[in-house]
């Protein structure tokens, strides 16, 4: 059965995605999984349908460390934000018949690949998701260290238009790492915890930001949506 949804899923995104992999191409033999193995941190952010990269979305999660098996499978260690608590968020995704291609069970079907990687500084994935007779499509920009040049941010912006996603949907996650949600979230915790401190300490400023606060930089704000572009 599993096998059956699974060559299901595949013909349905083949026929969706065809189109858009004649424009961009991802890498497919060429690939060398191995050579991913490690540290990284999400850079950029985008979707054909943004809320759920938005805060409380279910895609709304940002790697930490990608592991990779004997047999070519990739295990991705994620943290995210759920009812207020910080929580990892372990996946691990197997490949298909295809080369460069994998597919992961997470809030649906997901089937993705590579766009585009140096392996030792970024590299862009494309997944689609289908889930209860939905599709959406996810792109994500990761990083060996938390800030890219503005070359390959524009390179992922340009791969982000070229499969439709429009400008207004590409977040930019730089800085995020300075004060990562569960640490915000941990930190209001504790304050909400202990009313009796009078004193407390302005957040730092970000990116020569001379105004103090989380009301300057939307993406840290914990009440309001990422509207950054990446570019």
């Amino acid at each position: 059965m599993k096998l059956l949804l699974l060559l299901l899923l595949g013909l349905e995104l083949t026929l969706v995605c065809i189109h858009t992999e004649e424009q961009t191409g991802a890498i497919g033999k060429s690939f060398t999984p191995e050579k991913i193995e490690g540290k990284w941190y999400s850079v950029g952010l985008a979707s054909d349908k943004r809320e759920i990269i938005e805060e409380h979305g279910s895609m709304r999660i940002f790697v930490e460390h990608i592991h990779v098996f004997k047999n070519s499978s990739l295990a991705f260690h994620f943290h995210t934000v759920i009812n207020g608590e910080c929580t990892e968020l372990y996946l691990v995704s197997d490949k298909t018949e295809k080369d460069g291609e994998y597919y992961v069970k997470y809030d649906g079907d997901n089937i993705f690949n590579v766009l585009a990687t140096d392996y030792d500084g970024y590299i862009i994935f494309h997944l689609r998701n289908i889930n209860n007779g939905e599709t959406f499509q996810l792109m994500e920009l990761y990083g060996r260290k938390t800030e890219l040049s503005s070359n390959i941010k524009e390179k992922f912006v340009d791969l982000c238009k070229k499969h439709g996603i429009v400008e207004e949907n590409i977040l930019d996650l730089t800085g995020w790492y300075l004060i990562p949600e569960c640490v915000l979230v941990l930190t209001l915790q504790i304050a909400v915890s202990r009313p009796e401190m009078e004193e407390r300490l302005d957040p730092p400023v970000l990116n020569g930001d001379s105004s103090p606060g989380l009301q300057h930089h939307p993406f840290l704000c914990t009440h309001q949506p990422v509207t950054k572009s990446v570019i």
